[in-house]
């Protein structure tokens, strides 16, 4: 190459760190497409119960060890939804509690004591609670994606299949 018409007098300084021998994990593609992530129109299910998501499976059972009662549920992976017949588009959730949720007088952002979410990941900004990951096998569960927040402390949430984009 030609030199440049205006050198600098000092060369620029080298590497600012030394080098890893832990290599970095490749970058997780996307297996999800957007338009196949399942969705629903809250006006359907409020008037005829169409267009519910889908309980995959559910199971419920006793530790006897310590009387805990274990529930596993998978539930279709959700991505948006769509309201008032306004084309708008909203981000889903799921919640996960063993009280009622009042969508009027509870706050999203305020969970109970049994819920599958906690407070703390719900503090900033409204909108990016309904943000939900392409690759979700890595980022679902974590803060990154609170449509599937990480869960409190007696939960785990993950997909049901590493080459799927269907259940959680």
């Amino acid at each position: 190459p030609a030199p440049t018409p205006a050198p600098t007098p000092a060369p620029t300084p080298g590497p600012t760190g030394s080098p890893t021998n832990v290599p970095t994990q490749p970058p997780v593609e996307p297996f999800c497409d957007d338009s196949s992530i399942a969705s629903f129109d809250w006006d359907l299910l409020m008037t005829s119960g169409l267009s519910k998501p889908d309980v995959v499976s559910f199971d419920m059972s006793v530790e006897d060890s310590d009387l805990s009662l274990n529930i596993e549920v998978a539930l279709t992976y959700e991505g948006r939804s769509s309201a008032d017949d306004s084309g708008a588009v909203y981000g889903t959730t799921y919640v996960l509690d063993f009280e009622d949720f009042d969508a009027h007088a509870d706050s999203i952002a305020q969970p109970g004591t049994c819920q599958n979410r906690d407070a703390i990941d719900f503090t900033g900004d409204f909108d990016t609670f309904w943000e939900y990951p392409l690759s979700p096998l890595g980022d679902i569960g974590t803060a990154s994606f609170l449509a599937y927040p990480p869960p409190g402390d007696l939960w785990t949430v993950s997909m049901a299949s590493d080459n799927e984009c269907g259940a959680v």
